[in-house]
């Protein structure tokens, strides 16, 4: 019996009086709750009725004054398809009465061969499946609803198969004709870029065998017009009985948009980084400018000064001239020492010197220290394709290391190799010293920050290779253009 104690309102459509009578007696006797039966001789009354009743059962003859067959139930399912339907055929009909039910009909009867226990069971059959059906076409709904809603690709394969089928997206996001439109797994893994397809098919296999309920991967998926997205696709695998898989479910996410902001993001963040570095070395610069004229134009003119007066007190006999002698030595070695300051503070003119020079007095600075050894090589040319700020920072960058190797390595041996080649240029500089360990690396001192960040301001690369009494090896590699 029907679950629910509500009443049914039913229509007949009968042309004949006795079947009418025939049936409307069977359907008291099934015991069924009535409350209104109603009854069309034609299909024409029965249109008329359906304005303004709604029945929950209707059923249908279908050989009717006013309508034949398939068309009398076309007829009737267009303005009624909510509504369940159970034909009424004789034997003749069973063919066509069958025909209905692929067309949306619930069931259907063959006149004279039932009695009001099938009828009923044929009645409560009739209504709950239209009920379900009516919720499945809901969920469906739905469902196609949330997919467009989300504009997201979704898909479903058959394990079982290799069928897929596919979301609009297919078609709207990636651009994949429904004309030459394939829906064979293999259709798909095509699809998948050949640098990422390996990868994830394992991943795809490895999830499945391994019998988890889900996978998911990052991976570039081909368009129409050859182009590709990078997409996120996320997989739900479908157990049977027997706890195999049988089926996937997913859902593929464009994230082309996203990785492009981000991205650009990176790019943004790079150059300001990159031009926060450059102000902040031009500033450098301009402060050891200022403090070089200071040192050259101002203190190192009191020295000179000061040693006239020295000179002039040493042709005067009744001074004491071993002290006279002592100071002139200090004096002069103070003048030098300034000046050699001076000039790696103004250096920055290295429009008026040749880097080539620049960097021998380096060299020089080196070898003062007689326990160590140097060795050097500097290319015969391209120097002259070097910007004046760019061989400031080539200059500066020796500079640092080379004060580094002076003050901390304890080296023996030191060399500084400077080459050109197809407008790279490469700065390596090694020492025996007593080297570093990994977590000075990964700390850079104020010298190593300030290399890193001229190297980084042109472009370029910067490699150390050092290990605890391994010496040090910083290498550099940075464009001309």
């Amino acid at each position: 019996m029907i679950s629910t104690q509500i009443p049914l309102n039913i229509l007949v459509v009968e042309d004949n009086p006795a079947d009418f009578f025939l049936l409307n007696e069977c359907i008291r006797k099934t015991g069924l709750a009535t409350k209104n039966v109603l009854h069309a001789h034609k299909l024409k009354e029965a249109l008329e009725i359906l304005e303004t009743n709604n029945p929950d059962l209707i059923f249908l003859d279908l050989a009717l004054p006013d309508g034949q067959g398939i068309e009398s139930f076309n007829t009737i399912n267009k303005v009624a398809s909510h509504l369940s339907i159970i034909v009424l055929s004789g034997l003749t009909d069973k063919h066509m009465a069958l025909h209905t039910i692929s067309l949306g009909a619930q069931d259907y009867l063959v006149k004279g061969t039932f009695d009001e226990t099938l009828l009923a069971k044929s009645i409560e059959y009739t209504i709950e499946r239209k009920k379900y059906m009516r919720s499945a076409s809901e969920n469906a709904e739905r469902y196609n609803s949330l997919i467009k809603a989300s504009n997201d690709t979704v898909w479903d394969h058959d394990l079982r198969t290799g069928d897929m089928n596919w979301s609009e997206g297919i078609h709207s996001i990636f651009g994949h004709s429904p004309d030459g439109f394939l829906t064979g797994y293999e259709w798909h893994l095509e699809n998948i870029h050949p640098d990422d397809r390996e990868r994830v098919i394992k991943k795809i296999y490895h999830s499945i065998n391994d019998n988890t309920d889900q996978w998911n991967d990052e991976y570039r998926y081909a368009c129409g017009n050859g182009d590709f997205k990078i997409v996120y696709d996320r997989g739900y695998i479908l157990l049977d009985e027997h706890q195999q898989p049988y089926r996937m479910i997913g859902v593929m996410i464009d994230l082309s948009d996203r990785k492009k902001r981000e991205e650009e993001a990176i790019r943004a963040e790079l150059e300001r980084h990159k031009l926060i570095a450059e102000t902040t070395i031009c500033t450098q610069e301009n402060e050891r400018k200022q403090i070089g004229r200071e040192l050259h134009d101002n203190i190192n003119q009191i020295l000179v000064t000061a040693k006239l007066y020295v000179d002039v007190a040493l042709r005067e006999e009744e001074v004491e001239k071993e002290l006279l002698y002592k100071s002139n030595e200090f004096i002069m070695k103070a003048i030098r020492e300034i000046r050699s300051v001076s000039k790696s503070l103004i250096a920055g003119s290295m429009k008026d010197i040749r880097l080539e020079e620049s960097l021998l007095e380096i060299v020089e600075t080196l070898k003062l220290d007689k326990r160590m050894r140097v060795a050097y090589t500097l290319p015969e040319k391209g120097t002259d394709k070097i910007s004046a700020d760019k061989k400031l920072a080539i200059f500066r960058i020796i500079q640092e290391q080379v004060n580094n190797i002076i003050k901390h390595s304890r080296a023996t041996e030191a060399s500084i190799s400077l080459d050109i080649s197809r407008n790279i240029l490469y700065l390596v500089i090694k020492d025996n010293g007593i080297g570093a360990d990994s977590d000075h690396k990964k700390n850079k001192g104020i010298g190593l920050h300030n290399i890193a960040g001229r190297v980084a301001m042109y472009d370029g690369k910067m490699e150390i290779v050092t290990n605890p009494r391994m010496g040090y090896n910083l290498s550099v590699e940075m464009p001309l253009a």
